[in-house]
C-alpha cells in the first residue's frame, strides 16, 4: 500500500484495502475480539427475550445504546489501522 499517508491509493491497493477492512467488519471478528462483551451481550439478549413487555423497552433501550457504542468503536478502529 502506499507509503505516504496523503498519496491516493491505486484503484488495486484500494480495492485490497476494502476488501481487507470488510473482511474484519464481520459479527465473528467483533465476537473474537470482543468475547467478554460477546458473552454479556448473549446474556442480556435472553433477558430481554424473557421479560415481560412492559419491562422489556427500557432494557431493549439500553441494550440498543451499547450496541451502538460498541459498533462506533469497532468502526472506528477498523477504519484507523493502516
Amino acid at each position: 500500500m502506499a507509503d505516504d499517508p496523503h498519496q491516493p491509493l491505486s484503484v488495486e491497493e484500494a480495492k485490497a484495502r476494502l476488501q481487507a477492512v470488510a473482511a474484519e467488519a464481520t459479527p465473528a471478528a467483533w465476537v473474537r475480539e470482543n468475547p467478554w462483551d460477546a458473552v454479556a451481550l448473549a446474556f442480556a439478549a435472553g433477558l430481554l427475550a424473557g421479560l415481560d413487555p412492559e419491562a422489556r423497552r427500557p432494557m431493549a433501550t439500553a441494550l440498543a445504546q451499547f450496541l451502538s457504542q460498541e459498533l462506533a468503536g469497532a468502526a472506528k478502529s477498523i477504519a484507523d489501522d493502516p
